[in-house]
């Protein structure tokens, strides 16, 4: 069994924060993430908003922050984490990924996330990753000079609209509620552009194919109820996020969301040495600039617990 000192669950902005912070302080630290390091920034064009970085694409924050943490000392590791045990062990917990390789180590900090939401509609199963995606970041070069569709009502469907526009042919952003929950200011640089079509009150009803690809999809506005089939090459979903909580047993852990509940002052769970940070923990706001602020107290108290044993 390989034994360190802090094992951090996921590499999003929380948990590379928390690396960084407790692997400066000497302690053997290690990073498990089952995808790329740098979580939702990696689908992110640009972040605005973080204080004297304006402007920087969401994967240069990922690879700034991942090189951050491994000067310091901190490995990252790839692995999909399974299950979590001995949480009630002063200084023994163990982390057990999916092939079988266990960690003993005296702290957890969890800082998983939040993975994207599946649209539940007929075809959704069958041409997800043939035409359906949860990124245009990654995947919006496919579709130049083709007809799209974004379905969400956000900050993310917005933005990631607005990334695309100069790239496709037609936008076609559907909401299924009467307004955009989004900045106003990137709202009003989207409505300025000419190919873009918004349907409100509209839900998706069935996404079709051929030659096992999207070829259209099948929409239905909520209040008059009339249908409409519309012609587009790819689909990109925003319509929110589930708790990646999966490998936590004991749900006394999470609220009513699956998110983890802890002790705002010190970031602890129900388990003394168990942390938790980022969007994987219950809050109102999600914000990069919440997360890594999360992960640095997140680890302090980490690195506190542990000068205490």
């Amino acid at each position: 069994m390989n034994k360190v000192d802090l094992v951090i669950i996921g590499a999003g902005p929380a948990g590379l924060t928390s690396a960084i912070y407790a692997s400066r302080s000497g302690y053997k630290t290690i990073v498990i993430e089952k995808s790329a390091p740098g979580g939702k920034m990696n689908n992110t064009h640009k972040i605005d908003n973080y204080p004297g970085l304006e402007g920087k694409e969401g994967w240069e924050f990922s690879m700034s922050f991942s090189a951050q943490a491994k000067n310091f000392g901190a490995k990252i590791i790839g692995g999909d984490v399974v299950e979590i045990k001995n949480l009630d062990s002063k200084d023994s917990k163990i982390v057990v990924l999916k092939n079988d390789i266990e960690y003993m180590c005296k702290t957890i900090i969890i800082a998983t996330g939040l993975k994207p939401k599946k649209l539940e509609v007929v075809g959704y199963d069958k041409y997800f990753g043939k035409g359906i995606s949860t990124c245009v970041v990654c995947d919006g070069a496919f579709y130049k000079g083709k007809d799209i569709a974004i379905i969400g009502g956000g900050n993310s469907a917005i933005e990631e609209s607005l990334f695309v526009s100069d790239l496709v042919n037609k936008i076609y952003i559907i909401n299924k509620f009467s307004e955009f929950n989004a900045e106003q200011i990137t709202l009003n640089k989207l409505k300025g552009l000419k190919n873009i079509d918004f349907f409100y009150n509209t839900n998706v009803i069935k996404i079709l194919g051929k030659n096992d690809k999207v070829s259209s999809i099948k929409i239905k506005n909520v209040n008059t109820k009339k249908e409409k089939e519309i012609n587009i090459s790819g689909i990109f979903t925003y319509i929110g996020w589930n708790a990646e909580n999966f490998f936590i047993k004991d749900k006394e852990m999470l609220d009513k969301n699956g998110l983890l509940i802890i002790d705002k002052e010190n970031m602890q769970t129900k388990y003394k040495g168990v942390f938790a940070a980022g969007d994987i923990v219950s809050k109102q706001f999600k914000q990069v600039t919440i997360a890594t602020s999360e992960g640095t107290k997140s680890a302090l108290e980490a690195v506190k617990y542990m000068n205490n044993l």
